[in-house]
């Protein structure tokens, strides 16, 4: 279980680091504004990174576009010299069929993805899982991408693939609950303890990157039948999976239920 101080910090400022989204992409180290150490798993990685693709297998969503007079405060702080954006920077207001939430999306006008990709790859989040997220800011410069664990707020730059659009909302998740993470419960860390292995390199850095990771791997079994990527096998974490299978949100009638109207999950953002 994390340290009450690391997990309070966490809460406050967390950032993934990600590889181009291409075949055997790796996740780069972990880095947080923090001092404070977080444990790191000693389990035995499957993979070196994930080297599928969710964006084909995931259903698009139609969407509607309002273009926002004002850039949102949640956006405008990371704007101008010195910012993550120092170009002009554009909001939108998105909305999903399945979703009558808008959500806040801010693009910086030097950003490697285009307008219509963001859409597009927000949209292919499930409905279960994008419904935590927060606003989201689209930037330029390195791929790469982390989540305010306070807000859900995520900040995306680069070309994200898919399988970060993915991980990142279940950041949003786990701390949907701000002061009972999911991956800070007794039951996540069980999980762990019992089990031999985690997905790969990166969920090694500690159970709140695990977390995300097997959210990312039981997707993509939702996607697939039950059967996950080629070159895994689950006996080695079963306790994780049987964890995950427990949630309301990883039931398919909830996480593509084609609606934010979910009553047995923790309220969105």
């Amino acid at each position: 279980m994390l340290p009450q101080a690391a997990s309070f910090l966490f809460a406050l400022f967390f950032l993934a680091l990600f590889a181009p989204a291409n075949a055997n992409y790796k996740l780069p180290k972990l880095e947080i504004f923090s001092a404070v150490s977080f444990p790191r798993l000693d389990l035995r990685p499957q993979a070196s990174g994930f080297s599928f693709d969710l964006e084909v297998a995931l259903p698009p969503a139609t969407s509607a576009l309002e273009p926002l007079a004002t850039v949102p405060i949640a956006c405008s702080v990371y704007a101008g010299p010195g910012g993550e954006c120092a170009a002009g920077m554009v909001a939108t207001a998105v909305t999903y069929e399945d979703c009558g939430n808008t959500f806040d999306v801010c693009r910086c006008t030097d950003a490697n993805m285009t307008m219509d990709t963001v859409v597009d790859r927000l949209g292919r989040v499930p409905v279960g899982l994008r419904r935590f997220l927060g606003t989201v800011l689209v930037l330029g410069g390195k791929t790469q991408a982390y989540t305010n664990l306070s807000t859900g707020d995520v900040h995306f730059f680069g070309q994200c693939a898919m399988e970060t659009w993915i991980h990142e909302a279940a950041h949003a998740l786990d701390y949907a609950i701000e002061t009972a993470p999911l991956s800070n419960s007794v039951g996540w860390e069980k999980a762990t303890l019992r089990d031999s292995c985690v997905p790969d390199n990166y969920s090694l850095t500690n159970q709140v990157e695990d977390f995300a990771q097997m959210a990312v791997i039981k997707t993509y079994m939702l996607l697939h039948s039950g059967n996950l990527p080629p070159g895994f096998e689950a006996a080695c974490m079963e306790n994780q999976l049987a964890f995950l299978n427990a949630l309301p949100v990883f039931n398919p009638l909830t996480l593509f239920g084609n609606t934010c109207a979910i009553s047995a999950v923790p309220d969105a953002r």
